[in-house]
């Protein structure tokens, strides 16, 4: 029976890793900017979303200073399709929302508000 090398199959893994973390970001980095719609407070640019249209393009939606631009980007050149689309504030953009963790507490049960008069 053989005896295992345990450097050569440590060497392996480390290289198997590497190769994997190259990978993802490679996949990453030509996947484009894929934070989108997060805004800080004070940030005037950034990117609202993005559409891929086939291989080559796709469609931007850019806001500047509350001012929203589509452009369509590709190999073959840049084009912008719209300027000067005006943000509407929603109701939904004021209200708070929701926090990140849901709340372990049991909702409190009260018989009268279902309509029940309480007599049997």
């Amino acid at each position: 029976m053989e005896q295992i090398d345990y450097m050569r199959v440590g060497i392996g893994l480390g290289v198997v890793l590497i190769l994997l973390g190259a990978f993802y970001w490679a996949m990453k980095y030509f996947a484009g900017n894929m934070r989108v719609g997060k805004w800080r407070n004070g940030q005037r640019i950034g990117v609202i979303e993005l559409a891929p249209v086939d291989g080559t393009r796709r469609l931007i939606l850019v806001r500047r200073d509350n001012v929203e631009h589509l452009l369509l980007l590709g190999d073959d050149g840049d084009v912008v399709i719209e300027t000067g689309i005006p943000v509407v504030k929603t109701e939904t953009d004021a209200t708070p929302k929701a926090p990140m963790f849901p709340s372990l507490r049991m909702p409190s049960r009260d018989p009268n508000k279902d309509g029940a008069s309480g007599a049997d």
